[in-house]
């Protein structure tokens, strides 16, 4: 018995002395201060923030704001693309070249007045900073009769008593392609104007005739005097000038005392066309698209014309 006071004593001792934790003591209470209950969790965390998709994402009103977004360009910094037209044309020209142009390398010659046809087909752009104002590429094809009537013919620098010779132009004339590049102005919806340059080639058809002339000096190379020896009364026919040929079987070389009418040889079968246009248009505003023209330059001769367009 005394041992075992003594012993339920000491270890009492120890539990005071907490040294000895009782397996079956209540846990300590915390101070109801610092005691937070288990049913007041802590506040849910803010989800976090999706990634931005410029794809899918909204842009912002500028009243949501207060400041026009980036997204949204200014006004002024937006150019509207202007997708090019398509169209084509049908022209007529009156076609010269008068005396005084000859004669820049001619002494005596006869003038040309002719005509000329021509379809083309073109690709017209608007200017983006300009609204009235377009850049045009043409591609066209034509005819142009190159046919002065008969006469006597000189060069520069040549003797009017030998070299005078009766030419004679056969169905002479120019079937042409040409590239070219204009540009149009139009004032309002009714009235512009249009100039450009192309480059193109002449495919040469028809003959040149050519035969002597005789009795020619220098005053008298457009008058009935100075004419081939063959030609009755200073009047060429086509049967005198092509008898001519015909009673010239050895070839004999072509002289004013001795007149054989023959073809000209140096002509190219194909030249150089120089395009240079100029000219004004109107529109028809009841009727979009249609467009007349008028217009002169040069295109291997002088010209005077017009046309008859329409934009798709």
């Amino acid at each position: 018995m005394v041992l075992r006071s003594s012993i339920a004593g000491f270890t009492a001792l120890l539990v005071s002395l907490g040294a000895l934790p009782l397996a079956d003591a209540a846990p300590k209470a915390k101070p109801e201060s610092a005691a937070q209950p288990e049913a007041q969790a802590a506040p849910p965390a803010a989800p976090a923030a999706e990634a931005f998709d410029p794809n899918t994402a909204s842009v912002p009103a500028a009243t949501d704001v207060g400041v026009v977004p980036d997204a949204v360009a200014a006004p002024e910094m937006v150019k509207p693309v202007n997708a090019p037209h398509f169209g084509g044309a049908l022209r007529a020209r009156w076609v010269t070249l008068p005396s005084w142009f000859l004669g820049m390398f001619t002494k005596a010659n006869r003038a040309l007045s002719s005509y000329g046809v021509g379809l083309e087909g073109f690709r017209r752009k608007r200017d983006s900073d300009d609204p009235n104002r377009f850049t045009e590429i043409s591609l066209a094809l034509g005819y142009q009769n190159m046919s002065p009537p008969d006469g006597n013919w000189l060069g520069s620098g040549k003797d009017p008593s030998l070299d005078t010779d009766w030419v004679q132009f056969k169905n002479f004339g120019f079937w042409t392609i040409d590239f070219s590049y204009l540009g149009r102005q139009f004032f309002n919806e009714v009235f512009g104007i249009h100039y450009g340059a192309g480059l193109g080639l002449a495919i040469i058809q028809g003959d040149v005739l050519r035969t002597s002339s005789a009795n020619c000096r220098a005053g008298n190379l457009s008058t009935k005097e100075c004419r081939p020896l063959v030609c009755t009364n200073g009047v060429c026919t086509e049967t005198e000038l092509s008898n001519s040929t015909k009673e010239n079987p050895r070839g004999e070389s072509d002289s004013p005392e001795h007149p054989h009418r023959f073809r000209e040889g140096s002509i190219p079968a194909v030249i150089p066309l120089i395009n240079l246009v100029a000219g004004v248009d109107f529109r028809i505003p009841t009727v979009p698209g249609l467009e007349f023209r008028l217009e002169g330059g040069f295109y291997n001769a002088l010209f005077l014309g017009g046309a008859a367009a329409y934009v798709y």
